[in-house]
């Protein structure tokens, strides 16, 4: 079979094509969020939102941009509150950075915001004690009357439950043994 040079030049342009739609559309590598040996909690990939603590100590939150190697690059974004010329404010996105990050610079994964994480960590309980104590107070000084010790010191028992509370539970999951980041290929 004799080919013409119009073939030829469609075959060289559809080789190009594929070769250039072929590198565009190289898919990124993930990080799995694990539990044990078995348990998957999370799925990273480009397009995700993430929040960590570095081993540096710093917060770090925003869009993955790609994955590879090990590293992890993160688009975080710079918000701050501007004024307007009526005296309110909105916020906007000053900067836009890209940060590379190892998975071993990761120690902690910040937890999804839960629903009525405001009891679990005891906020509920603190704020309850302080209220009973100053509305027990305030009324005992009020009418003229002692103030209760049985009261105050129930107050207090609401106080110590919920700082025990807040020491229990806490809003990030370190890295080690338990959880850990495994990093996949997928080129």
């Amino acid at each position: 079979m004799q080919l013409g040079p119009k073939s030829i030049n469609t075959l060289l342009t559809l080789l190009i094509s594929i070769l250039c739609l072929s590198s565009y559309a190289q898919q990124s590598d993930i990080i799995v969020f694990k539990k044990g040996n078995s348990r998957t909690i999370k799925t990273y990939f480009p397009g995700i939102q993430i929040h960590f603590v570095s081993i540096a100590g710093n917060e770090v939150e925003g869009m993955i941009k790609k994955i590879v190697k090990d590293s992890i690059y993160i688009n975080t974004y710079d918000s701050r509150p501007q004024y307007t010329i009526w005296g309110s404010s909105f916020w906007d996105t000053v900067s836009v950075s890209l940060s590379k990050y190892h998975i071993k610079e990761i120690r902690e994964i910040v937890k999804p915001p839960q629903r009525f994480a405001f009891i679990k960590n005891g906020f509920i309980f603190i704020v309850g004690g302080f209220g009973y104590a100053i509305l027990h107070s305030v009324n005992a000084l009020y009418l003229k009357e002692k103030i209760d010790p049985k009261t105050i010191g129930l107050s207090a028992a609401s106080i110590a439950t919920g700082i025990v509370l807040k020491k229990l539970n806490k809003n990030t999951i370190t890295l080690g043994k338990r959880h850990y980041l495994q990093y996949i290929p997928l080129n």
